[in-house]
């Protein structure tokens, strides 16, 4: 099919086998995924630029500059990893596992401290003092405006994806961020403690007045880092990356080997134990996954 006949747009939405797409115009059209695309293993994603023909079918996917496993996205710059000061508690495995797969895609994390205006301020500095060193660190209150200001400046101009626990207060924080969207928020269950769905799909956003464009995703509880090699693992940890190049040996896991500079760092306190022990614990399920891979 000649592309120059086809319509170029933006996936913002995919629900039930159905693909909405805008175009420059901010017109939405629906489209479904030919069958090449399940053919080669293919998926479209939100954030997808692509081409559509007028019989509702999308016809190509644009090459993209980077993706993300989960939340499923494409082409996003920044991913906004939302935890809540308060409750639901804080999963600091699940937000180390995030950063891993955000950096490796070579796409910029946030760490977004949510209800800071209920929390004590032990719990707020506790979680940032544990991230400062690894990505930046906003601190919010959805219910009250607190440093809502500072977070529209530092994702202006860019494409954010919100990630994260369900309850956590993504939703709240983009209606925050634009009133006028009034998406449905979530709340706590009184039985588990867990926060309940209230996003069902991935969602690309457009606000009236902000530069950049903001991706609403479902919140989960569970999620297994991408395999990639061992030894790759510290790369994608800024604040303990700085110490390896110290270590007796090149193929140095951190993992209890002598000479070891990472968890020497451990030792003086120029690292966080709790965070250095996640690591561990990531390593491990890594080295496991290989081995059931190629063994």
């Amino acid at each position: 099919m000649d592309e120059a006949r086809l319509g170029e747009g933006r996936i913002v939405r995919g629900i039930g086998g159905f693909y909405y797409v805008e175009d420059e115009n901010g017109g939405v059209h629906r489209c479904r995924a030919r069958g090449v695309f399940r053919k080669e293993g293919t998926t479209p994603l939100v954030g997808d630029v692509c081409l559509y023909s007028d019989g509702g079918f999308i016809e190509k996917i644009k090459s993209r500059k980077n993706e993300l496993r989960r939340p499923r996205v494409a082409n996003v710059d920044i991913v906004a990893i939302v935890v809540s000061a308060e409750k639901p508690k804080i999963d600091y495995i699940l937000c180390d596992k995030l950063l891993v797969d955000i950096k490796r895609a070579r796409i910029r994390p946030i760490l977004i401290i949510n209800k800071c205006d209920v929390a004590e301020e032990r719990s707020i500095a506790s979680i940032s003092g544990e991230y400062k060193n690894a990505c930046d660190v906003v601190c919010v209150s959805a219910r009250t405006g607190f440093g809502i200001e500072a977070l529209k400046e530092a994702l202006s101009g860019s494409c954010t994806c919100f990630a994260g626990q369900s309850a956590a207060g993504k939703s709240s924080i983009l209606n925050a961020l634009s009133p006028e969207l009034r998406l449905e928020t979530g709340e706590l269950s009184r039985k588990t403690g867990r926060g309940t769905h209230t996003t069902r799909e991935a969602r690309l956003i457009k606000i009236g007045g902000f530069p950049g464009t903001l991706v609403d995703t479902p919140g989960f509880s569970a999620f297994e880092v991408s395999p990639l090699p061992p030894e790759e693992l510290i790369l994608y940890y800024g604040d303990m990356l700085p110490y390896a190049s110290g270590c007796r040996f090149s193929g140095c896991l951190h993992a209890g080997e002598p000479g070891c500079s990472v968890k020497e760092a451990v030792d003086k306190n120029l690292i966080s134990t709790p965070r250095y022990e996640r690591y561990l614990e990531i390593l491990d399920e890594i080295k496991k996954l290989r081995s059931l891979r190629y063994d």
